[in-house]
């Protein structure tokens, strides 16, 4: 795999941004060639960076996925390149099918800047716990103050859902705000390029599909947060983790993992205090937009939870009187993760003497798990040619949908 040319142009998306974009070549399968690209808007364009960095972070999945030595046409940072090939012996550990390959660049260290903090925002719990826990100087002790957050286009919104972008970003804006910091608004087209396809997103390339946005920005950014997903009781192979997601820094730019120390539930009941919040709170993939499903399993769960906080009735951005425990029974639990957040949910709701929440938990659970052999039979499909499409559409229906 070879990375053969970097160059800026303005972006077609929207005419007040700027694209930084790469060609990429493959070795073996179709396309054989691809463009990547990351928007950025033209107040931001001069911090854009001019080296492989950013590129090393979106293409060493795909490479390890595809067992390609990885050649960048432009320099590395050096501790970015020693950092990967650890990244390359985590992933090895974790996936033994995966491989270890050569990573050929020259390395020049770019200069050190003070820079700014910024936070990946997408309006989840996960996010809007690292925007609140770092937004002022009193809460500096958990680490840098934050100054910017950046919200991305083309990950859980895809780049042809042109509308719910547009209504998303206006909720984002109105959160940033209220909370007092700009936002950043960046696209990519990560998801519709090979990374996606021959690359599992979920358990491989989250956190560095983030960081490669913000170090395209390298040169406006000292730090960047990358929210965690799992807390350290119930940690597990992902795609962002505290051990992978620093190996994503370079001597410019540290990349943290923030904070593993608290769960979801534990999450959950700081994000129940905060007004802002609870009007933009956007925690649903399914949508594929900026609306809330009200149906999924992640839906139901953080439902549950602000129910079990008693403040399901202040966030408007769930349908009305769509949490029932009796619908919460009936949602499927695809995976491992699923079962973890549910679990914790459970716990919760023990704790606070709502039998009724936790009894359908396990009720879910068990259905969940006569329903498992579809669920394989989804992921044997994707391994299949031209029935990739059909694992898709039964993962979607199974892992997002009730099962009546």
């Amino acid at each position: 795999m070879q990375l053969l040319d970097v160059h800026k142009k303005r972006s077609p998306l929207d005419p007040d941004w700027v694209r930084l974009a790469a060609d990429v070549a493959y070795s073996h399968g179709n396309p054989s060639r691809e463009t990547y690209w990351f928007d950025v808007p033209e107040y931001v364009a001069e911090d854009l960076s001019d080296n492989a960095n950013p590129w090393l972070a979106c293409l060493i999945p795909l490479a390890v996925a595809l067992d390609e030595p990885l050649e960048l046409c432009r320099s590395v940072d050096p501790v970015m390149l020693k950092n990967v090939h650890g990244l390359m012996g985590v992933w090895k550990n974790w996936y033994p099918e995966l491989s270890i390959v050569p990573v050929l660049a020259e390395t020049e260290p770019p200069p050190r800047n003070a820079g700014k903090t910024a936070a990946f925002f997408s309006g989840g719990i996960d996010s809007f716990f690292t925007a609140l826990r770092h937004l002022t100087p009193d809460n500096s002790v958990n680490g840098p103050n934050i100054d910017e957050l950046i919200f991305v286009w083309g990950f859980d919104i895809p780049i042809d859902r042109r509308d719910g972008f547009e209504r998303a970003r206006r909720a984002m804006q109105e959160a940033a705000d209220a909370l007092g910091k700009p936002l950043i608004v960046a696209a990519t087209n990560l998801k519709i390029t090979r990374l996606q396809r021959n690359a599992s997103y979920a358990e491989l390339w989250h956190g560095g599909g983030l960081a490669s946005v913000g170090l395209a920005l390298e040169r406006r950014y000292a730090t960047l947060y990358i929210a965690s997903t799992y807390g350290y009781l119930n940690m597990q192979p992902w795609g962002s983790h505290p051990l992978t997601d620093p190996l994503y820094s370079t001597s410019r730019c540290e990349v943290i993992h923030d904070d593993a120390c608290f769960n979801r539930v534990e999450k959950t009941a700081l994000v129940a205090q905060s007004d802002i919040a609870l009007r933009t709170l956007r925690v649903c993939w399914n949508s594929k937009s900026d609306a809330n499903c009200s149906t999924c399993n992640k839906c139901m769960r953080t439902m549950a939870t602000l129910e079990l906080f008693g403040a399901l009735d202040r966030c408007t951005t769930f349908r009305p009187h769509a949490f029932h425990p009796e619908r919460l029974a009936r949602v499927y639990s695809s995976d491992e993760n699923d079962r973890l957040m549910l679990r914790e949910v459970a716990s919760l709701a023990t704790e606070r003497g709502r039998i009724d929440i936790s009894e359908a938990i396990a009720l879910g659970l068990e259905r969940s798990e006569h329903l498992h052999k579809w669920f394989r039979l989804a992921q044997w499909l994707a391994t299949k040619p031209y029935l990739w499409r059909w694992a898709e559409r039964m993962h979607e229906y199974f892992a997002y949908h009730y099962v009546l």
